[in-house]
């Protein structure tokens, strides 16, 4: 799933469609992530607050409790801290058309993919944070793995690799019993008997 395709995946795909695009994307992109309004247990106190503030609460800034609302090239740019700047403004007075989430505040996240790194920065009271350890590659993977994966027992690295597909796997190359009947035929001990291949003494 690419960059290309957020036409048909802005405000209609899940938080986990938007961020394979923003991982998978073959260009330089950003994504803007916000307290989700499913956990509102885990949320209510995280929500709009400082960084200070949150960690006056014991708490720092939790990936679970994020959804990727949006995402979009990211342009060539000079400056980070100008642009973050100027990606606050874009997100409070002149919203994209197709952007789903509330005006960019206090506790939202920017994350920015650049020549493959990822860096995230946090919306705080004044300026901008790095958050350094947010989206680290296992973390995401992993989200990623556990929303794909039928069997969490396979979170391995590679997508997809659950139960089914190893049941698909045994069934591919075990052999059915009409093959091995084929290849080997029954042998008859007396009459009304029949030993299978696999009952027989050899040697």
């Amino acid at each position: 799933m690419k960059i290309q395709k957020w036409d048909e995946i802005n405000g209609t795909g899940s938080s986990e469609d938007r961020m394979e695009a923003f991982l998978s994307s073959e260009t330089d992109t950003y994504a803007i992530l916000q307290l989700s309004y499913d956990q509102p247990e885990q949320t209510a106190f995280e929500r709009f607050e400082s960084l200070n503030g949150l960690a006056r609460q014991g708490k720092q800034p939790n990936i679970d409790h994020y959804e990727v609302v949006y995402t979009a090239p990211l342009l060539p740019y000079k400056d980070l801290g100008t642009m973050l700047e100027q990606m606050y403004e874009k997100f409070n007075i002149d919203h994209p058309a197709d952007f789903r989430g509330h005006s960019l505040s206090v506790s939202d996240i920017i994350a920015i993919r650049q020549n493959g790194i990822v860096s995230c920065h946090y919306v705080d009271s004044i300026g901008f944070k790095e958050l350094p350890e947010f989206l680290k590659p296992e973390n995401y993977l992993k989200n990623a793995e556990m929303a794909m994966e039928d069997d969490y027992g396979m979170i391995d690295g590679i997508i997809n690799n659950g139960k089914a597909d190893r049941i698909k796997d045994m069934e591919e190359k075990r052999p059915s019993v009409l093959e091995q009947l084929k290849a080997e035929p029954p042998e008859i001990d007396h009459p009304g008997k029949i030993r299978r291949p696999e009952e027989r003494n050899i040697g």
